[in-house]
């Protein structure tokens, strides 16, 4: 894949935990992209309830409902309520529309003009956006599960071979998943894409690291960056369309 030159603009805020997307929102113009996301904190489990029930609906509450932890619940919550947010913010899309998701699992944004993609995992909570359609956000933790090898082994070729050769293959494997998981939310195609169709590059690579295509793509000038969260997770931003500047917010709550 082409490569391109991508300016990644990282950000600390401070919010407080009763209303943590508060904050100056930068500008969305043409070949840009912002990613947001909020470190939850389980001391502020409270606040951060009562904010998330305020700003999703009420097939949302029942669906947190259903998780077994609570801090799952919360999370899926918080995430719901920053989508929205995020949406309606730059998209247009009303705050009090259902949002559903297509057969794969994405998200879909009725009324909304941008493109969207929402990623949690851990206490991690991110969105992004982006005036392209189709984006794609994935993060994970960077400590491998015990079922990666069995993932992995169904990786295209090319990422199984390069696996292989490098010495500490458990993060250079969650570095790869997180990239290809990025990729197919992007097309909005999830898990029915198979993971042997596209490949990306194993290495500590911050950008450009598409070598593959997925099938049937429109565009062949994707952007591929990874995000700086420090080390404890890997983040991967996948845009079909050439972005120049991606800015990174990153929110972490007031003590």
């Amino acid at each position: 894949m082409p490569a391109s030159s991508v300016l990644l603009v990282p950000r600390d805020l401070q919010v407080r935990a009763d209303d943590p997307f508060r904050f100056d929102y930068p500008s969305l113009v043409e070949r840009h992209a912002i990613c947001i996301g909020l470190t939850l904190e389980w001391r502020h489990q409270e606040s951060l309830h009562q904010f998330a029930l305020q700003h999703t609906l009420p097939d949302e509450h029942a669906r947190a409902e259903r998780f077994a932890r609570p801090e799952d619940g919360l999370r899926n919550l918080i995430g719901r309520a920053l989508l929205r947010r995020v949406a309606s913010h730059y998209g247009g899309m009303d705050r009090a529309t259902i949002i559903r998701s297509n057969t794969w699992g994405k998200p879909e944004l009725p009324g909304c003009s941008v493109g969207c993609n929402i990623s949690h995992a851990g206490m991690q909570v991110w969105v992004a956006v982006s005036t392209y359609p189709h984006v794609g956000i994935d993060i994970e933790s960077a400590a491998a599960p015990q079922e990666i090898r069995d993932i992995a082994a169904g990786f295209h070729p090319d990422e199984v071979a390069a696996l292989r050769k490098m010495q500490d293959s458990s993060s250079a494997t969650m570095r790869c998943w997180s990239r290809k998981e990025a990729i197919s939310k992007a097309t909005g195609l999830g898990v029915s894409l198979p993971l042997r169709a596209y490949a990306v590059d194993c290495e500590v690579r911050p950008s450009s690291w598409l070598r593959v295509a997925p099938p049937k793509t429109m565009r062949d000038d994707w952007t591929t960056v990874d995000l700086p969260v420090g080390r404890e997770y890997v983040v991967a931003l996948a845009i079909e369309g050439q972005v120049t500047k991606v800015d990174v917010l990153r929110l972490k709550l007031m003590p």
